[in-house]
């Protein structure tokens, strides 16, 4: 398939009432830049693709050598320790085998949102599991123990460091808490057609996703949850950043072509840490480098180089080196049951 003809697939593919916007680049350069019933520069929720912005940042800090992904959180944050947690490595930490993705009391929305509170409390918390024996999805607690961490490197929180380090030196339209003065930028989601099946009652991943859960049956929920104008501003690490695809994609071929981050380090964030069953997702064939996620059967983006993160709307960012590809996608109306939008694999496929 010729490039020319992904934008008309695209149309056909994603109705403009769902809103949302398809960047590629190949070998550097732009040769894909669309969207459908949205401005191409409008801000999109982008939620858990949050977490591929916080992969550049940390990568960052590897590469200055600020942090070392072989030792202990302890050595950076010494609370950590605590109820059994002193052997847990950043590198065990960064993909998911901790065993925090959540507290016992449940974090509340508004601790979340705190710049230190929710981090007290995971590094107060025993695991859920033996770290490093099992690997589950924690989607929103990476980003509070990612910013505490970044905190105790460089004393600033990760979406300060972020902006610094990563988004003003690229230039790219792609946030972890966007300025007042960028609000009206801003597109907040739109609600989904069909209410989410609610995971099994009593299980670990209802305990994990309950505030999501909740804020999915409620009207302008997941606006409340993360992006009143108050939180919009404070960018949720793992789930509030906010982008365009062509920020997206902006961001990550200033990474990966423009040096912005080494080579080698990419190359090792990129390579699988934790794969198999996902203990809090409850489903096989998931798989984590560092912080970036990896093609499985569940999210076909790529070829074995390939690393990106998808977030629960649809929208995903993906590098596949073996190709030369960066792909971006961000879709306005939230899409069931969340992750990658699959609506879009013809395109991916063609590539």
């Amino acid at each position: 398939m010729k490039f020319s003809s992904i934008e008309e697939l695209f149309k056909q593919l994603i109705p403009e009432e769902d809103q949302a916007q398809l960047v590629i680049y190949h070998q550097g350069k732009k040769v894909v830049d669309t969207s459908v019933g949205i401005e191409p520069d409008k801000l999109i929720a982008i939620y858990s693709v949050s977490k591929a912005l916080c992969a550049l940042a940390i990568a960052k800090l590897v590469q200055d050598g600020k942090l070392d992904l072989a030792k202990r959180v302890a050595e950076y944050w010494p609370e950590f320790a605590a109820n059994g947690k002193d052997s847990v490595t950043v590198g065990q930490l960064l993909s998911h085998q901790a065993g925090l993705p959540e507290t016992r009391a449940g974090i509340t929305a508004d601790q979340i949102h705190s710049k230190h509170l929710a981090a007290e409390m995971l590094a107060a918390e025993a695991p859920f599991w033996q770290p490093g024996t099992e690997f589950g999805y924690h989607a929103v607690t990476i980003g509070i123990l990612v910013s505490e961490l970044v905190f105790r490197i460089t004393g600033q929180s990760i979406q300060k460091y972020f902006e610094s380090e990563i988004r003003s030196k690229s230039g790219a339209d792609a946030y972890l808490g966007l300025t007042k003065n960028l609000h009206s930028k801003f597109a907040p989601p739109l609600p989904p057609i069909e209410i989410p099946i609610p995971a099994p009652e009593g299980s670990l991943r209802a305990h994990v996703f309950r505030l999501f859960a909740e804020a999915n049956y409620l009207e302008n929920g997941i606006q409340k949850l993360f992006f009143t104008p108050e939180r919009l501003e404070f960018g949720t690490p793992a789930a509030g950043g906010v982008a365009s695809a062509r920020g997206l994609a902006e961001l990550f071929n200033w990474a990966v072509n423009k040096d912005g981050i080494n080579k080698l380090v990419l190359a090792d964030f990129s390579k699988v840490q934790a794969s198999g069953h996902d203990f809090v997702l409850d489903q096989d064939d998931r798989a984590f480098g560092t912080l970036f996620m990896k093609p499985t059967s569940v999210c076909p983006f790529g070829t074995e180089s390939a690393y990106g993160h998808d977030g629960a709307a649809g929208a995903i960012v993906f590098v596949d080196p073996e190709r030369e590809i960066i792909f971006a996608y961000t879709v306005r109306r939230m899409i069931n049951p969340g992750g990658l939008d699959l609506r879009i694999l013809p395109i991916i496929n063609s590539l």
